[in-house]
């Protein structure tokens, strides 16, 4: 994710997203959130920025108009308004008590992976650091800034082997879900090649929902979890028509 863009309508779609399955799928008993922050180095004044480049007041009027057009997530008001303290936040640490709060309110346990902190250098130190204490019963959210790795992959890309690792190591009970932001390409055959990608590295077809801006995948090796998966992912899309389920 990009410390630039905490608290905008994919902050939303995914917060909101993430608490619905948590709630609707009972074998899930805790949410692990991998946060790979992006952009500047992390402390007090990382996100200062955002403020100075004009980001705030833009993720402000983005949040305005998601909830104008009903987009995923403006149905849950007070989650509206949680994102509008995001937006003010000037320090990691902040974003990550502020993440906390919203999961401790909904009564969901959470862990976050804070440190130490993500970047291109480190990735193994980072990910070593989440399989010291690898969750079970898990919604397992990993959370780079653009998306899966690409021919020449930066610190915005996640990688096939991490995901690999993760889901390798991942118990039936839980559930891995990413984010991956569109590129300028055609969604339905993007979607496609992705889920064959993932498929490769993992040995599992992965189940995707879309507002045509970012898309999630989630893996699953049991096949009752998914069923359950399936239909949170249909009961969570019903209120919101724009939301696809490309395969």
């Amino acid at each position: 994710m990009n410390r630039r863009y905490t608290g905008d309508i994919r902050d939303l779609f995914k917060i909101d997203l993430a608490i619905h399955l948590m709630k609707e799928v009972p074998a899930l008993e805790n949410f692990t959130f991998v946060p790979m922050l992006t952009e500047g180095e992390p402390g007090a004044g990382s996100r200062k920025r955002r403020a100075k480049a004009g980001a705030n007041g833009g993720a402000k009027k983005d949040l305005a108009a998601a909830v104008a057009k009903k987009r995923a997530g403006s149905r849950n008001t007070g989650l509206v308004r949680q994102m509008k303290r995001l937006q003010e936040i000037n320090s990691d640490t902040e974003y990550f008590r502020a993440i906390h709060d919203i999961f401790d309110n909904e009564k969901i346990l959470i862990r976050i992976l804070e440190e130490p902190a993500f970047s291109h250098a480190n990735r193994d130190a980072y990910f070593n650091s989440l399989f010291l204490s690898f969750p079970e019963k898990s919604l397992i959210f990993l959370d780079p800034d653009t998306g899966l790795e690409t021919k020449n992959p930066t610190k915005r890309h996640l990688l096939f082997n991490e995901v690999k690792r993760v889901y390798d190591r991942m118990d039936r009970k839980s559930v891995l879900m990413i984010y991956q932001h569109f590129p300028r390409v055609i969604r339905e055959g993007y979607v496609k090649r992705r889920c064959a990608e993932l498929e490769q590295y993992t040995g599992t077809h992965p189940l995707s929902v879309t507002d045509n801006e970012i898309v999630f995948f989630l893996l699953v090796k049991d096949t009752g979890l998914k069923t359950a998966l399936e239909e949170a992912i249909a009961s969570y899309m019903d209120p919101y028509p724009a939301l696809l389920v490309l395969q």
